[in-house]
């Protein structure tokens, strides 16, 4: 499966989770570490201006086209069984909660999640730490080229 994932020019090749370590997520708590990815770069885009000054986007941003095998995706179908409150911003604890115990779990390497922005597409997230973390393979880095009307 193809996944994307946007970040800053300067951390384009950091794939360590530090930075949502650093400052948790919607499916982490600080500490950690875990890679958001989307199984399209347009929801990648969606998801970031829902939280960045635009002035920024057309060039301090860069993206990666990467591959990972399916059989490594573990999907979440129903969100709220969590808590029907799982989109709610900020982020709850209880989605916190779920994607650490998750990532310390270490049986998948990937986990699909509903998108806040968009729940009829997914989000992947992945264990950086996880075992299996080398048969994710960049295919493509790119800085993103995203037409001046957008901003």
């Amino acid at each position: 499966m193809k996944i994307y994932r946007l970040a800053k020019t300067t951390y384009i090749n950091d794939l360590s989770g530090e930075g949502s370590s650093m400052y948790s997520g919607r499916w982490n708590r600080q500490g950690d570490a875990l890679l958001y990815f989307s199984e399209h770069l347009s929801l990648c885009v969606l998801e970031l201006l829902t939280r960045i000054n635009y002035e920024f986007l057309a060039t301090d941003y860069s993206f990666i086209e990467a591959e990972v095998p399916s059989s490594l995706i573990l999907a979440l179908k129903n969100p709220e069984s969590i808590s029907e409150k799982w989109r709610s911003y900020p982020p709850i604890s209880d989605t916190k909660d779920y994607g650490s115990y998750w990532i310390e779990n270490n049986k998948t390497l990937c986990l699909a999640v509903p998108s806040a922005v968009l729940p009829d597409e997914n989000n992947i997230l992945v264990n950086p730490n996880h075992p299996r973390f080398s048969e994710l393979k960049i295919i493509k880095k790119s800085v993103l080229d995203i037409d001046s009307r957008v901003l």
